[in-house]
């Protein structure tokens, strides 16, 4: 097992942020990882999520998934989530799946990223098809387009829940 993983977050709560940086490709494995740190976070206070890409090759749908669930759950709490230093692929990826609604993608006027620490893996629970057919229902409340999109994964993932082996 390679103990130095090339997809993999860094994090810090600092100035009133969740700050996280994607290493590698913000995937289904990533999404796990990613909401226990947000959700920690917001249970202690801070409702601004800002997610850095500069160092992200790409994003899964269900990575996708996750940020579009944390920035429905930081919407009545009057949080926000902005994703920044994307480039134009992943900036396309996010708002092919409509998430331009939900998640603010400035260009300019970043803050400066305070010192950021690699974030532990968290255990497989969104790697389960809960967890996976969650992020892709949330992918489907950003934006109704995405129903025919994930119509049959989403039902797959059902029969999965409901009949498992």
């Amino acid at each position: 097992m390679n103990p130095h993983p090339t997809d993999y977050l860094e994090g810090a709560t600092q100035g009133g942020l969740i700050w996280i940086r994607v290493y590698g490709r913000g995937n289904f494995k990533l999404g796990p990882t990613l909401k226990a740190f947000v959700v920690s976070a917001i249970q202690r206070g801070y409702h601004r999520l800002l997610v850095d890409l500069e160092s992200c090759t790409m994003l899964d749908s269900t990575f996708m998934g996750v940020l579009a669930g944390l920035a429905l759950h930081l919407k009545p709490l009057h949080g926000s989530v902005q994703v920044v230093r994307l480039g134009a692929p992943l900036r396309e990826a996010l708002t092919t799946l409509g998430l331009q609604v939900l998640v603010g993608m400035p260009t300019e006027g970043v803050p400066a990223t305070p010192a950021l620490a690699r974030l532990d893996p968290t255990p497989d629970v969104a790697n389960s098809a809960a967890g996976i057919l969650a992020a892709h229902e949330n992918l489907i409340a950003a934006s109704p387009d995405n129903r025919p999109r994930f119509a049959d994964l989403v039902t797959q993932l059902k029969d999965e829940i409901e009949h498992p082996l």
